[in-house]
């Protein structure tokens, strides 16, 4: 009789049996065959065991789960049993740091036959099963993210560190890679994009969102599109002047994620490319250069409120690395010059000395160095700027953008990729003349899109496909959040059941979504819709502990508003991939987050009762006093009109239109000035003048 397996106690198998994301590391180390051929097998025992104590030092440094050896192999995991948020980042990180460490030791150990050992690298991220196998009871993950990140490391470079394209998705931007030929594993039907991992990046090259790496989507259908915007490219590369290409779209139809698998793309096959990117606002429309500022910022590793002496130590140190060593305007004056256009104060300038009282020569001369920098960044190397929802753009920003698009002595081959919302140019006729349209059309509304777009739909009918390629209609954004929905129900309907229960709009899926997380997230959800698309924790929880004049608390965070509460509702929010946290944020100690879309956020803000509004509104200006700089005097005015504190709010309004108007940004200032009259003459117990604080 065959024995049987019996689980062992709770007490042996403390985690439980579940579906993870994780992200698998397989390691094999080539020599110890030929080693072992001519040498005594107790010497390669204590090489093997030498070499894998570091291996597996490294992985657990990094936050690894060791799972087996096998020979001269290793499998590393993380993600199970515990799990954080950038699990795929510290697992390439310990790939690199393997990879130099054994390095180091084949060319400084004595031992016999150390100096010929290398080692393979290869990792994927996506799905796994975990649990307890074997009659020992070991802990393992299994499932086919495993089998690939195998194969992987059998197809890898000697010395380099592989990874998948699944993997590649939560780094990129992190990481200086290069892209590999595709290659066919065993199990799979078509080849997959693999990637080599050079080097950590230095800078960052985009603000980075850490996502929980669930349901695969692959952006489907975009063909023209990215051969429209590679062809732009190239031509950018042979002018003199920028070449601007603006993707045009309404909301949902994926605008963002063009420009992200496009510059993706860019960086992959050009490793020497420099990317430039931001995103625009409508918390920040009317902050003066925040566009620029916001780059710079995030570039050289800058917080809103860092000291100012650590600040402007940072962004020497972040020009210079720009800047080079070629003849022409010193480095200290264009650092001077273009951080005063990002708020930074240079007290002892000599440069800007003499433009104290001339705030838009002195913009004017920022412009004109900012072009140098450029024409600098180009000379050394391709380079691209992308801007994200140009259209919500401070009009500072749009003019210095502009400024770099007339034709100067110098040459300056940078291609500018942006997205926009139809009707953007009405208002800017000279962008207009200038910009090469990629118009973005809704998608085929077909059953063979949506299984290109969603693997894991694969085994599901073709009517069922159909139902919902069709209630999308083309919106990809929409498509997503019911393929997300769909998942969530774990439910086999038929066409006909799936057709009544599908939302109708976009707005009830949203609705749906959020309906589908427990009700404190949700009320995080809520609370956080109030500060805008974009958040901080900080301020989340003082609107929830808000409380109105009798001492009344409307929307309370979970468990009465506990930070540890708070944390636990923002994971699971960001589990469903409904906002992302931040790698960094713009508030040194408080974590940002990102609603995924600013339709998700309209709808998590329509839901909170009008009455109440206004007491989460004062709770969040309040907050942005304490900790902002004077860069968000506009969004605390703007909080102060909607808490319906409007004479407080005119008075904020004035403060900001002098320091727009302080730093050369006039069209702001003479906004804020009009509008800050316009908050004196308004009566009480009126709405507010000025447009929604979320995007």
């Amino acid at each position: 009789m065959p024995p049987t397996f019996e689980p062992s106690s709770s007490e042996s198998q403390p985690y439980p049996e579940e579906r993870r994301i994780a992200t698998v590391l397989f390691a094999d180390i080539e020599g110890f065959t030929q080693i072992a051929d001519h040498m005594d097998f107790e010497a390669v025992s204590d090489l093997i065991k030498e070499v894998w104590l570091r291996m597996d030092t490294i992985i657990e440094e990094h936050g690894g789960h060791v799972d087996k050896h096998i020979g001269d192999a290793v499998m590393a995991v993380w993600g199970a049993p515990h799990g954080s948020e950038d699990d795929a980042e510290r697992a390439v990180t310990a790939g690199l740091a393997m990879q130099a460490a054994l390095a180091d030791y084949a060319a400084h150990s004595p031992r016999p036959g150390a100096n010929q050992l290398k080692m393979r690298v290869g990792l994927n991220s996506g799905p796994v099963l975990a649990s307890y196998v074997g009659r020992r009871g070991e802990y393992t993950v299994m499932g086919d993210t495993v089998n690939v990140a195998s194969r992987l490391e059998r197809v890898a470079e000697t010395g380099t560190v592989t990874i998948s394209d699944s993997t590649y998705r939560l780094v990129r931007g992190l990481f200086r890679v290069r892209s590999l030929t595709p290659v066919l594993v065993k199990g799979k039907t078509r080849p997959l994009p693999l990637f080599a991992v050079e080097s950590a990046l230095t800078q960052p090259t985009r603000v980075r969102y850490r996502g929980a790496g669930g349901l695969e989507t692959r952006m489907v259908a975009r063909e023209a599109e990215m051969a429209r915007l590679s062809e732009l490219h190239q031509r950018s590369r042979q002018g003199r002047t920028p070449l601007l290409a603006l993707v045009r779209g309404e909301a949902g139809l994926g605008k963002s994620r063009l420009l992200l698998e496009f510059t993706s793309q860019l960086e992959a096959d050009e490793p020497s490319l420099t990317l430039l990117s931001m995103r625009g606002l409508v918390q920040a429309s009317r902050v003066p250069f925040f566009l620029w500022k916001s780059l710079w910022f995030n570039r050289f590793g800058l917080s809103d409120n860092d000291l100012p002496e650590a600040a402007r130590e940072k962004f020497l140190r972040g020009m210079q690395e720009l800047w080079g060593s070629r003849s022409g305007p010193p480095m200290a004056e264009a650092a001077h010059f273009i951080g005063s256009l990002a708020g930074l104060d240079w007290p002892d300038s000599e440069a800007l000395g003499a433009f104290r009282d001339l705030p838009e020569a002195r913009a004017q001369r920022a412009f004109v160095l900012t072009r140098e920098l450029l024409c600098r960044m180009c000379a050394a190397g391709p380079t691209v700027l992308a801007l994200d929802d140009l259209h919500l753009a401070d009009e500072g920003s749009l003019d210095l953008l502009t400024s770099l698009l007339t034709p100067a002595a110098e040459p300056l081959p940078l291609f500018i990729l942006g997205s926009v919302r139809p009707g953007f140019l009405r208002h800017r006729p000279a962008l207009n003349d200038l910009a090469h349209m990629v118009a973005l059309n809704p998608l085929p509304a077909n059953h063979d899109v949506v299984a290109a777009a969603y693997p894991s739909l694969r085994g599901q009918s073709e009517g069922v496909l159909t139902e919902l390629a069709q209630r999308a209609e083309g919106n990809p954004y929409f498509l997503e959040e019911l393929v997300k929905g769909w998942f969530q129900s774990q439910s086999a309907v038929s066409t006909g059941e799936l057709r009544a229960r599908l939302p109708d709009s976009l707005q009830a899926t949203l609705q749906a979504r959020l309906d589908a997380v427990s009700s404190g997230a949700r009320n995080v959800a809520m609370l956080a819709s109030v500060v805008g698309r974009v958040f901080w924790t900080g301020a989340v929880q003082a609107a929830g502990t808000a409380k109105t004049p009798t001492g009344t608390r409307l929307l309370a965070l979970p468990a009465e508003s506990s930070n540890g509460d708070l944390h636990t509702s923002l994971t699971e929010l960001a589990r469903g991939e409904l906002v992302f946290q931040r790698v960094g944020s713009v508030f040194t100690g408080e974590t940002e987050y990102i609603f995924k879309h600013s339709l998700l956020r309209d709808v998590a803000y329509e839901r909170l009762p009008h009455k109440h509004r206004k007491v989460y509104h004062l709770a969040v200006a309040r907050w942005l006093e304490a900790h902002a700089g004077p860069d968000f005097l506009a969004s605390v005015a703007e909080h102060l009109e909607r808490a319906g504190e409007y004479a407080e709010a005119a008075r904020q309004s004035e403060r900001a239109a002098w320091f727009a108007q302080s730093r050369g940004a006039t069209k702001e200032a003479a906004w804020l000035l009009d509008h800050a009259r316009e908050l004196q003459a308004r009566p009480l117990g009126t709405g507010p003048l000025s447009s929604h604080s979320g995007d």
